[in-house]
This record gives C-alpha cells, structure tokens and sequence, in this order.
C-alpha cells in the first residue's frame, strides 16, 4: 500500500512478517522489532482471517472497502477471487495464518544473556523461567493491551531470587511509567529503550508499567498528502458496518485448492463482506492542531475476550469527516484511487473510527482538509 492504499498483503505475509521481526528481535535484542511485530499483529494480521480462523482472504489492503470473490485485475496485481474469505484458497496462506498468534506467545516472555527475563512483546500471559543460578518462577502478565495502558506482572517463586528484569518502553509512548509494589522506579523510562529493574525478588513481588497512549498522525506525500491516524500502537479505520453475505466455497475456491473435495462447504462458506454504510469520508483536521477535535473513547472489554471485531472493539475514536461524492468504488470493483486534494467535498459529519485490525473492512489512509 505504499503507493496506493488499494494495494496490500498476502495473509502469510503478515505472519511471516511477525515471526521475521521475532527472530530479528530474539537475534538483537533491538526493541524495534518487537514494535514493529506489534504493529502487524495489531493492525493488519486479525483483519485478514475470520474470527473463527475458518476463513481468511489472500490479500489484505489499508484501504480495502469491499470483500468479495470477484476478479480485480488490474485494480491490484493479482488475478483471480483474492479479496473474499475463502475456507481454501490460496494454501500458502492456508498453511500459514493459524501460527501466527501462537510464533507472537512464544516470544512474550524472553530470557536473556545475563540471566535475566524480558518483556518486550505485551500480551496477557504465564510463562514459567529460569533465572539467576537457574532458579525457577512464574511470570504472570495481565492486560489488555493494546486496547488499554496498564500492564501488571506477578512473580511467583518459593523463595527470594535476584536477577534482571526488562520492560520494552515503545517509542510512541511519553511519560511511561514503572512500579514495584506500588513505589515507583527511580530510574526513567526512555520510549524507545528497555528500562531494567536488578533486584531480589520475592514470592507475590508485583510490577506495574504504565504507557500513555495518544493520538498522532502520519502523512503520506506519495499517497496525495493522505493521512492515517494512530492511537499508541494501534493505526485507526474509519469504523464501516460490515455485511456478510456466504457463498459456496467449491465455486470461489481458486485452482490450487479444488482438491478439498470431501469438505462439507456448508460448513466452510466463503464470506463476501460488503459495506452498509457510506465508507468514502475524508478527514476534516484543524488547521492548528491537527486531531484537537478528535476523541477517545473506551468500551467494556468484550465478554468473549476477542476484542478484534467491529461489533466487540473496546475502542473508538470520534471525529469529523466530509463524504467525497466522485469517490467511488472503480471499474475494477474496488475503492476508488485516493480522491484529489481539491476534490469536492460534503458537509461535515460526526464519524467514528476505530482500530484497524478489527475492522475487515477498512479506510485507513485518509484524504483530509485543513479547516
């Protein structure tokens, strides 16, 4: 999507994207590649499969406003129904998409040369480690981040040990924040860097890591000057209702997939995904400061803990859009090229935006006025 937001990614793609910036991370150490990891795992990887993995879609683009088995040619540079959720299409990505959360968990807690642990990939987890002479714990992590800023870890051991303790500090994140039993450090977080805590640790010992998230922005001059709008780790789409509509997967199935011929296609449909409603806004941004008119707003945490889904995201931003009328899905059945800067625009109107990866459909790079 570089050059145009139409464009996009395999699905095994993005997994292997993941588990490239794991190995290049566990190779280094540079915390760069954990939030480059986090960035695909966040913002492009749930959006690619169902959320019940039964289905994915070869490709997956920033700016992706329609999902069905039609042929795009020369829209993207691929030929054949690459844009639907298909139960068996496309096997490399077949092969692919169900690892990559489990590559993303294995790496959530690391060990270290001086016989230390670090943290530099966050999710909820228990890991069990070796530390210091080769004494035995429990880490336990609890959060829901991204979706949320307060991260906590419990050390479980049956007797006190010391050894190092790294946190990754993101580079997006100002004034971070770290507590040991409710004292905070004396050393101060730099966004970008591990902070270490050397100490002995006890059995119950508690840290608590804080990383303010705000709201920033990207411009993409090769993209018409469009912008795309992030929320700490996470990049926002404008937030589209999603309709879904199933078609057998024996007809959709590309040629390297007809051999599933035994599968019940009832079972494992192919889901079309069509907007229902308008998806061709530009962003209205203050003149002064950008995203003053922007604003978070959080949401309980979704009773089935799959927070990546339009219905079931605990986040979303408001904001205010003008619809573009000449921006239009094109003669190749896609969203149209990014509309011209100049482009007639309507009224303003409250939109909302939410976090890229739970949404299937998606505007992400956003032509924008200056008001």
């Amino acid at each position: 999507g570089y050059i145009d937001p139409r464009q996009g990614v395999e699905t095994c793609g993005l997994v292997e994207q993941m588990a490239s910036d794991e190995i290049m991370l566990c190779m280094t150490g540079d915390p760069m590649w954990a939030e480059h990891c986090e960035e695909v795992a966040f913002n492009s990887y749930p959006a690619a499969v169902m959320p019940d993995f039964k289905a994915l879609r070869y490709i997956t683009c920033p700016n992706h406003a329609i999902s069905d088995s039609k042929n795009h040619h020369p829209g993207i540079d691929n030929r054949g129904p690459f844009l639907s959720m298909n139960p068996f299409s496309s096997r490399c990505c077949q092969h692919n998409h169900a690892q990559g959360w489990p590559y993303f968990t294995e790496h959530l807690v690391l060990a270290t040369p001086d016989n230390g642990v670090a943290t530099a990939i966050y999710a909820a987890c228990k890991a069990t480690v070796k530390v210091g002479d080769g004494k035995e714990i429990t880490l336990h992590e609890e959060t829901n981040y991204p979706f949320a800023e307060a991260i906590a870890f419990t050390v479980s051991t049956d007797e006190k040990v010391a050894f190092p303790f790294y946190l990754r500090i993101p580079s997006w994140t100002q004034k971070a924040e770290v507590r040991v039993n409710g004292k905070k450090v004396s050393a101060a977080p730099v966004a970008g860097k591990y902070l270490c805590i050397n100490r002995e640790w006890a059995n119950g010992d508690r840290v608590e890591l804080t990383l303010p998230m705000s709201l920033s922005m990207r411009t993409w001059q090769v993209n018409k000057n469009s912008v795309s709008v992030d929320y700490g780790p996470l990049t926002l789409s404008l937030k589209i209702a999603e309709k879904y509509v199933e078609k057998d997967s024996r007809e959709t199935a590309i040629g390297d997939s007809k051999w599933q011929k035994g599968a019940d296609s009832k079972k494992w449909p192919t889901t079309e995904i069509y907007p229902d409603s308008p998806w061709n806004y530009s962003l209205v941004l203050d003149k002064k400061e950008p995203l003053k008119n922007f604003k978070v707003i959080r949401k309980s945490w979704p009773a089935d803990n799959y927070p990546f889904t339009v219905a079931s995201v605990p986040l979303e931003v408001k904001a205010i859009g003008r619809p573009v009328p000449e921006w239009k899905i094109d003669e190749t059945g896609l969203c149209g090229v990014l509309p011209e800067e100049d482009a007639v625009k309507g009224d303003k109107e409250e939109i909302t935006l939410i976090p890229m990866g739970a949404a299937r459909l998606r505007i992400s790079a956003f032509p924008n006025t200056k008001e």
